[in-house]
């Protein structure tokens, strides 16, 4: 399955949050919830894997940063309303509180703080270095 889209979802008091529906039947089986620095990354058990082999296949990712995103990492299962539970301790080191934006990104989804993925938005609107914006890549590509 190819995670798309966004959905705007809150947090209840317990750190559960319900998956979108358009994710549920990826994750029947299960998933993990991992770090991925401004956001938690939502990986069916296949994604996990090869998400994992790819740290732990390059130069970038030590050892030790390593151990720390298994200590950020959780298996879950939903429960019957298809909520997961998002542990304590990943919730504050990405600074998620209770409103989240769930952002698809092909091979997982990404869960942000509402507030940091409006930014990211608002700035992927914005003209890069060399000053061209989104919009006007799209209209470059139709010309190819």
């Amino acid at each position: 399955m190819q995670f798309l889209d966004q959905f705007e979802h809150t947090i209840d008091g317990k750190g559960r949050l319900v998956l979108p529906s358009a994710y549920r039947d990826a994750f029947k089986e299960g998933g993990y919830l991992t770090f991925m620095g401004a956001s938690v990354g939502l990986f069916t058990p296949e994604g996990w894997e090869k998400h994992l082999f790819r740290l732990q296949s390059n130069d970038v990712f030590t050892r030790k940063d390593i151990s720390q995103v298994l200590a950020l990492t959780s298996p879950f299962t939903p429960d019957g309303q298809h909520r997961v539970s998002i542990s304590p301790k990943l919730r504050a080191r990405v600074g998620i509180d209770r409103e989240v934006t769930i952002v698809g990104q092909a091979s997982h989804a990404a869960i942000y703080p509402r507030d940091v993925w409006a930014a990211r938005e608002e700035e992927s609107l914005q003209p890069d270095e060399g000053g061209v914006s989104l919009d006007e890549k799209f209209d470059h590509l139709e010309h190819l």
